[in-house]
Protein backbone atom coordinates (compact mmCIF):
# COMPACT_ATOMS: atom_id res chain seq x y z
CA UNK A 1 0.00 0.00 0.00
CA UNK A 2 1.05 3.27 -1.02
CA UNK A 3 2.12 4.99 2.56
CA UNK A 4 1.51 8.35 1.36
CA UNK A 5 -2.48 7.53 1.22
CA UNK A 6 -2.59 7.86 4.83
CA UNK A 7 0.45 10.44 5.50
CA UNK A 8 -0.85 12.77 3.20
CA UNK A 9 -4.46 13.46 4.82
CA UNK A 10 -3.24 13.33 8.59
CA UNK A 11 -0.56 16.23 7.47
CA UNK A 12 -3.21 18.53 5.28
CA UNK A 13 -5.63 18.19 8.14
CA UNK A 14 -2.13 19.73 10.53
CA UNK A 15 -1.84 22.15 7.86
CA UNK A 16 -5.06 23.56 8.04
CA UNK A 17 -5.83 23.71 12.16
CA UNK A 18 -2.30 24.97 12.37
CA UNK A 19 -3.79 27.76 9.58
CA UNK A 20 -7.28 28.67 11.01
CA UNK A 21 -5.92 28.58 14.28
CA UNK A 22 -3.20 30.70 14.11
CA UNK A 23 -4.95 33.25 11.40
CA UNK A 24 -7.74 32.91 13.43
CA UNK A 25 -6.31 34.31 16.59
CA UNK A 26 -4.93 37.08 14.76
CA UNK A 27 -8.30 37.84 13.39
CA UNK A 28 -10.08 37.55 16.95
CA UNK A 29 -7.42 39.81 18.43
CA UNK A 30 -8.29 42.35 15.46
CA UNK A 31 -11.68 42.02 15.38
CA UNK A 32 -12.01 42.89 19.55
CA UNK A 33 -9.15 44.64 20.63
CA UNK A 34 -11.23 47.32 22.38
CA UNK A 35 -13.72 44.71 24.16
CA UNK A 36 -10.18 42.00 25.41
CA UNK A 37 -8.31 42.19 28.60
CA UNK A 38 -4.74 42.56 28.31
CA UNK A 39 -4.78 38.96 29.62
CA UNK A 40 -6.88 37.68 26.30
CA UNK A 41 -5.22 39.58 24.22
CA UNK A 42 -2.03 37.83 25.34
CA UNK A 43 -3.82 34.55 24.99
CA UNK A 44 -4.65 35.33 21.42
CA UNK A 45 -1.22 36.29 20.74
CA UNK A 46 0.63 33.12 22.52
CA UNK A 47 -2.04 31.23 20.65
CA UNK A 48 -0.67 32.45 17.32
CA UNK A 49 3.09 32.44 18.23
CA UNK A 50 3.45 28.70 19.80
CA UNK A 51 1.12 27.96 16.70
CA UNK A 52 3.27 29.31 13.72
CA UNK A 53 5.51 26.91 14.66
CA UNK A 54 3.61 24.13 13.96
CA UNK A 55 2.49 25.08 11.10
CA UNK A 56 6.20 25.81 9.80
CA UNK A 57 7.20 22.56 10.58
CA UNK A 58 4.25 21.05 8.83
CA UNK A 59 4.48 23.17 5.56
CA UNK A 60 8.10 21.60 5.59
CA UNK A 61 6.84 18.31 5.76
CA UNK A 62 4.09 18.79 3.10
CA UNK A 63 7.09 19.86 0.70
CA UNK A 64 9.12 16.40 1.68
CA UNK A 65 5.92 14.52 0.89
CA UNK A 66 5.98 15.81 -2.64
CA UNK A 67 9.47 14.47 -3.12
CA UNK A 68 8.10 11.49 -1.73
CA UNK A 69 5.17 11.37 -3.43
CA UNK A 70 7.07 12.03 -6.97
CA UNK A 71 9.55 9.13 -5.58
CA UNK A 72 6.80 6.67 -4.66
CA UNK A 73 8.76 5.97 -1.16
CA UNK A 74 9.76 7.32 1.86
CA UNK A 75 13.14 7.11 1.24
CA UNK A 76 12.64 9.61 -1.84
CA UNK A 77 12.18 12.54 0.49
CA UNK A 78 15.97 13.23 1.04
CA UNK A 79 16.77 12.55 -2.70
CA UNK A 80 18.03 15.63 -4.02
CA UNK A 81 16.50 15.04 -7.93
CA UNK A 82 12.63 14.41 -6.17
CA UNK A 83 13.89 17.63 -3.83
CA UNK A 84 14.74 19.59 -7.00
CA UNK A 85 11.39 18.45 -8.73
CA UNK A 86 9.80 19.00 -5.36
CA UNK A 87 10.76 22.69 -5.57
CA UNK A 88 9.95 23.16 -9.53
CA UNK A 89 6.16 21.67 -8.65
CA UNK A 90 3.30 24.26 -7.58
CA UNK A 91 2.79 22.51 -5.22
CA UNK A 92 6.19 22.33 -3.38
CA UNK A 93 6.44 26.12 -4.17
CA UNK A 94 3.02 26.64 -2.42
CA UNK A 95 4.14 25.02 0.55
CA UNK A 96 7.31 26.54 1.39
CA UNK A 97 5.49 29.61 0.81
CA UNK A 98 3.27 28.97 3.40
CA UNK A 99 6.68 27.98 5.17
CA UNK A 100 7.67 31.90 5.26
CA UNK A 101 4.14 33.03 5.81
CA UNK A 102 4.20 30.37 9.25
CA UNK A 103 7.82 31.86 10.09
CA UNK A 104 6.59 35.60 9.54
CA UNK A 105 3.89 35.07 11.95
CA UNK A 106 6.41 33.48 14.47
CA UNK A 107 8.91 36.48 13.82
CA UNK A 108 5.95 38.79 13.84
CA UNK A 109 6.01 38.93 18.00
CA UNK A 110 9.76 39.95 18.27
CA UNK A 111 8.99 43.77 16.64
CA UNK A 112 7.53 46.35 18.66
CA UNK A 113 4.51 49.08 18.09
CA UNK A 114 3.03 49.17 14.59
CA UNK A 115 5.22 47.30 13.07
CA UNK A 116 3.74 44.32 14.67
CA UNK A 117 0.19 43.93 13.27
CA UNK A 118 2.21 44.89 9.80
CA UNK A 119 4.14 42.18 10.47
CA UNK A 120 1.10 39.82 11.03
CA UNK A 121 -1.22 41.23 8.31
CA UNK A 122 1.43 40.70 5.23
CA UNK A 123 2.42 37.31 7.07
CA UNK A 124 -1.59 36.06 7.30
CA UNK A 125 -1.58 37.16 3.61
CA UNK A 126 1.09 35.50 2.63
CA UNK A 127 -0.40 31.72 4.24
CA UNK A 128 -3.36 32.40 2.75
CA UNK A 129 -1.67 33.04 -0.85
CA UNK A 130 -0.02 29.84 -0.49
CA UNK A 131 -3.31 27.98 -1.02
CA UNK A 132 -3.97 28.69 -4.22
CA UNK A 133 -0.26 28.31 -5.67
CA UNK A 134 -1.58 24.84 -6.13
CA UNK A 135 -4.23 22.30 -6.29
CA UNK A 136 -7.43 22.75 -8.05
CA UNK A 137 -7.62 26.72 -7.53
CA UNK A 138 -5.45 26.60 -10.11
CA UNK A 139 -8.03 24.89 -12.38
CA UNK A 140 -10.35 28.06 -12.52
CA UNK A 141 -8.20 30.72 -12.57
CA UNK A 142 -8.06 33.56 -10.84
CA UNK A 143 -11.88 33.22 -10.36
CA UNK A 144 -11.28 30.47 -8.24
CA UNK A 145 -8.46 31.78 -6.57
CA UNK A 146 -9.89 34.92 -5.24
CA UNK A 147 -13.21 33.02 -4.21
CA UNK A 148 -10.46 30.46 -2.19
CA UNK A 149 -8.99 33.18 -0.49
CA UNK A 150 -12.13 34.55 0.66
CA UNK A 151 -13.30 31.53 1.38
CA UNK A 152 -10.66 30.76 3.65
CA UNK A 153 -10.66 34.35 5.60
CA UNK A 154 -14.19 33.88 6.58
CA UNK A 155 -13.15 30.31 7.88
CA UNK A 156 -9.67 31.60 9.89
CA UNK A 157 -12.27 34.11 10.84
CA UNK A 158 -14.98 31.65 12.36
CA UNK A 159 -13.01 28.91 13.39
CA UNK A 160 -10.45 30.71 14.63
CA UNK A 161 -12.42 32.32 17.19
CA UNK A 162 -13.69 28.86 18.91
CA UNK A 163 -10.08 28.41 20.57
CA UNK A 164 -10.24 31.95 22.47
CA UNK A 165 -13.83 31.50 23.13
CA UNK A 166 -12.91 28.26 24.92
CA UNK A 167 -9.73 29.82 26.73
CA UNK A 168 -12.50 32.71 27.65
CA UNK A 169 -14.93 30.29 29.35
CA UNK A 170 -12.53 28.72 31.52
CA UNK A 171 -11.67 32.11 33.14
CA UNK A 172 -12.83 33.29 36.81
CA UNK A 173 -14.18 36.01 36.09
CA UNK A 174 -15.21 35.71 32.13
CA UNK A 175 -16.94 39.56 32.76
CA UNK A 176 -16.85 40.61 28.87
CA UNK A 177 -17.43 37.22 27.22
CA UNK A 178 -21.00 38.13 26.98
CA UNK A 179 -20.20 41.24 24.86
CA UNK A 180 -17.12 39.97 22.47
CA UNK A 181 -19.49 36.72 21.73
CA UNK A 182 -22.40 39.21 20.83
CA UNK A 183 -20.47 41.28 18.40
CA UNK A 184 -18.96 37.94 17.12
CA UNK A 185 -22.18 36.62 16.22
CA UNK A 186 -22.87 40.45 14.29
CA UNK A 187 -19.47 40.27 12.81
CA UNK A 188 -20.24 36.71 11.82
CA UNK A 189 -23.27 37.05 9.67
CA UNK A 190 -21.57 38.56 7.15
CA UNK A 191 -18.33 36.30 7.59
CA UNK A 192 -20.64 33.49 6.71
CA UNK A 193 -22.38 34.58 4.27
CA UNK A 194 -19.46 34.98 2.12
CA UNK A 195 -18.20 32.38 3.43
CA UNK A 196 -20.74 30.16 1.61
CA UNK A 197 -21.34 32.56 -1.43
CA UNK A 198 -17.42 31.76 -2.03
CA UNK A 199 -17.97 28.44 -1.37
CA UNK A 200 -20.53 27.23 -3.50
CA UNK A 201 -18.67 29.73 -6.25
CA UNK A 202 -15.95 27.63 -6.07
CA UNK A 203 -16.77 24.41 -6.07
CA UNK A 204 -19.41 25.37 -8.87
CA UNK A 205 -16.50 26.60 -10.55
CA UNK A 206 -14.61 23.09 -9.97
CA UNK A 207 -17.46 21.02 -10.98
CA UNK A 208 -19.81 22.38 -13.52
CA UNK A 209 -22.20 20.32 -13.09
CA UNK A 210 -23.83 20.11 -9.38
CA UNK A 211 -24.86 16.16 -10.06
CA UNK A 212 -21.43 15.45 -10.26
CA UNK A 213 -21.75 15.65 -6.16
CA UNK A 214 -23.87 12.57 -5.91
CA UNK A 215 -22.64 10.48 -8.98
CA UNK A 216 -19.42 10.31 -7.65
CA UNK A 217 -16.36 9.89 -4.82
CA UNK A 218 -15.50 13.76 -4.91
CA UNK A 219 -18.51 15.11 -4.45
CA UNK A 220 -19.90 12.24 -2.09
CA UNK A 221 -17.01 13.71 0.53
CA UNK A 222 -17.75 17.23 -1.06
CA UNK A 223 -21.67 16.10 0.08
CA UNK A 224 -20.35 15.33 3.65
CA UNK A 225 -18.48 17.89 4.03
CA UNK A 226 -21.25 20.45 2.87
CA UNK A 227 -23.56 18.60 5.61
CA UNK A 228 -20.98 18.79 8.26
CA UNK A 229 -21.02 22.61 7.56
CA UNK A 230 -24.67 22.63 7.55
CA UNK A 231 -25.06 21.48 10.85
CA UNK A 232 -22.46 23.92 12.17
CA UNK A 233 -24.37 26.41 10.99
CA UNK A 234 -27.26 25.31 13.24
CA UNK A 235 -25.53 24.53 16.03
CA UNK A 236 -23.47 28.53 15.94
CA UNK A 237 -27.40 30.20 15.48
CA UNK A 238 -28.02 28.20 18.50
CA UNK A 239 -25.35 29.88 19.84
CA UNK A 240 -25.75 33.33 18.75
CA UNK A 241 -29.97 33.32 19.57
CA UNK A 242 -30.13 30.88 22.98
CA UNK A 243 -26.51 30.82 24.68
CA UNK A 244 -25.16 34.08 23.77
CA UNK A 245 -28.24 36.22 25.27
CA UNK A 246 -27.94 33.93 28.47
CA UNK A 247 -24.24 35.10 29.30
CA UNK A 248 -25.22 38.49 30.26
CA UNK A 249 -26.47 37.03 33.82
CA UNK A 250 -22.92 35.76 34.17
CA UNK A 251 -24.23 32.70 36.03
CA UNK A 252 -21.23 29.69 35.62
CA UNK A 253 -24.24 27.20 34.12
CA UNK A 254 -24.75 29.49 31.32
CA UNK A 255 -21.46 29.86 30.58
CA UNK A 256 -20.32 25.55 31.17
CA UNK A 257 -23.83 25.60 28.27
CA UNK A 258 -21.68 28.10 26.01
CA UNK A 259 -18.54 26.61 26.63
CA UNK A 260 -19.51 22.93 25.94
CA UNK A 261 -21.22 24.15 22.48
CA UNK A 262 -17.86 25.36 21.90
CA UNK A 263 -16.28 22.16 22.48
CA UNK A 264 -18.89 20.18 20.32
CA UNK A 265 -17.71 23.24 17.02
CA UNK A 266 -14.64 21.98 18.07
CA UNK A 267 -15.05 18.64 16.76
CA UNK A 268 -17.26 19.07 14.17
CA UNK A 269 -14.56 21.75 12.39
CA UNK A 270 -12.01 18.76 12.80
CA UNK A 271 -14.39 16.94 10.58
CA UNK A 272 -14.53 19.30 8.59
CA UNK A 273 -11.20 19.75 7.98
CA UNK A 274 -10.98 16.01 7.78
CA UNK A 275 -13.28 16.04 4.35
CA UNK A 276 -11.21 18.87 3.46
CA UNK A 277 -8.21 17.01 3.41
CA UNK A 278 -9.59 14.04 1.47
CA UNK A 279 -10.94 16.36 -1.02
CA UNK A 280 -7.46 17.72 -1.67
CA UNK A 281 -5.22 14.42 -1.30
CA UNK A 282 -7.11 11.26 -1.35
CA UNK A 283 -10.15 11.64 -4.17
CA UNK A 284 -10.03 13.03 -7.55
CA UNK A 285 -11.77 15.84 -9.21
CA UNK A 286 -14.27 14.77 -11.39
CA UNK A 287 -15.15 16.46 -14.89
CA UNK A 288 -17.99 17.60 -15.76
CA UNK A 289 -19.11 16.24 -19.48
Amino acid sequence: MDVWIIINPILKVLFYAASFVSLGAVLFSLHFTKFLTVEQKAYCNNLAFKTAPIGSVVSLLMFFSVAGNLGGDIASVIEPLMLRLAIESKSGIGFLTAFIGFMGLFMAHRLRGHAIRVGLLVSFAVVLLSFTMSGHSQLGGFASQALLIIHLLCISFWLGALMPFRWMCLQPDPHNLSIVAHRFGILAMGYVALLLIAGLGYAYLLLGDITLIVTTQYGNVLLVKTVLVVVLLILAAFNKFKLVPSLETRQASNVYRFQRSIHLEIIIALLILTASSLITTSVTLPMAM
